[in-house]
């Protein structure tokens, strides 16, 4: 069958425009993996300068709410913590009973018999002083008691026999001798009625009647009165003497015992005061003794803080010189307060703040514990 050429010459034409070749087409895919493809009805892509900055305007924005969101909930955070009760770190302090011995006597230190940190009983010997001055008084005393014993003796046993017998001697020949004036006297009254004596030698014989009688009385009286004995009056004032002079040896030996000084209680030695030798004034302290079996802790809380604590039945507190904790019991409280440390707030319409002190116990015995010892307590304050 007969083909016309031109026929053939235009199919070929057109299988050679349809058809690319094959470099052309490798090409063709090359271009395309390197170039992205826009999709329809997309603009064309900016220029890279622009894309940066792009990127950098959303990285700012991030961190800005970032910061804002963190602010935001550090502002949250802390308006909740300012409405929760705050915990107050309050420091309390070991204490116990300090006993001060001393003497009322003026002397001084002979020998100590205990030190500083020793443990002590109750009755054991502390201190020895010396005086002199008071060993003479204790002698004074004494001798006026026997003075006293001897008076006291004399007034109630009365006169011994032979003076009351020698006053009665005495009285008789008083007595004897006013009769023999009073018969002179009569005898001279009649001379002097007969005229034989003058009016003056009458006169002397009444006055020597006269002085005879009267001493002759007074002997009786003594002799009356050595045979009565001594008077209620007599008698008291010899009781007086004696009660007198005996509280005088008793005072000379309540103070001859001062100059030996015993421990009152239990406990420990916390200081001695003054050396052998030394002079020691009334009522100075020579020895303090602390009674560590009864220790307590003394806390000092201000009034603002007060109603966080005062109807507390325990604590817990932490010592640091033992690292361990305890619970304490409150005892008492102080009836009156103290001023705090802390400035006077009238000026701006406040008032002073004072500070009460709490005694409180362990509530287990606690080994080791001693004086001085701080306590920390951790107290939510008062909403």
């Amino acid at each position: 069958m007969s083909q016309n050429p031109s026929s053939s010459n235009s199919e070929r034409d057109t299988n050679q425009v349809e058809t690319p070749t094959v470099d052309a087409v490798n090409e063709t895919l090359t271009t395309t993996e390197n170039i992205e493809v826009a999709p329809e009805n997309t603009p064309a892509s900016p220029p890279p300068d622009d894309l940066q900055q792009t990127s950098k305007r959303g990285k700012l924005k991030i961190i800005v709410a970032i910061v804002v969101i963190l602010l935001l909930g550090l502002i949250a955070y802390g308006l909740w913590k300012a409405y929760l009760p705050k915990t107050i770190e309050l420091q309390g302090r070991v204490e116990a009973e300090t006993v001060h011995i001393s003497t009322k006597v003026p002397s001084r230190i002979e020998e100590f018999y205990v030190t500083d940190g020793q443990a002590i009983k109750k009755g054991q010997a502390l201190v020895r002083f010396v005086s002199p001055e008071l060993e003479a008084k204790k002698e004074q005393a004494q001798a006026a008691l026997q003075s006293a014993t001897a008076f006291h003796s004399t007034v109630y046993r009365g006169a011994q026999q032979e003076n009351i017998e020698t006053l009665y001697a005495n009285w008789q020949a008083m007595k004897t001798q006013a009769d023999l004036a009073a018969t002179t006297y009569k005898r001279g009254e009649n001379l002097f009625q007969q005229g034989v004596i003058s009016r003056q030698r009458r006169d002397e014989m009444l006055a020597a009647q006269t002085s005879a009688r009267e001493t002759a009385e007074a002997a009786y009286q003594q002799y009356a009165r050595a045979q009565r004995g001594s008077t209620e009056q007599q008698k008291s004032t010899a009781d007086a003497q004696v009660a007198m002079a005996k509280a005088a040896v008793k005072e000379a030996n309540a103070l001859t015992e001062e100059t030996k000084l015993y421990s009152p209680t239990d406990g420990t030695v916390s200081k001695t005061y003054g050396k052998p030798t030394e002079l020691v004034a009334t009522g100075i302290p020579v020895v303090s003794i602390l009674e560590d079996h009864d220790l307590w802790v003394g806390l000092n809380v201000r009034e603002d803080m007060y109603s966080a604590i005062y109807k507390t039945k325990t604590l817990e507190g932490f010592i640091p010189a033992l690292n361990r904790k305890a619970n304490f019991k409150v005892k008492k409280i102080d009836a009156e307060g103290d001023f705090a440390t802390i400035k006077t707030t009238r000026q701006t319409g406040g008032y002073d703040i004072r500070s009460f002190k709490f005694h409180l116990v362990p509530e287990q015995t606690i080994p080791d514990l001693k004086v001085g010892m701080s306590i920390l307590f951790k107290i939510e304050e008062a909403k």
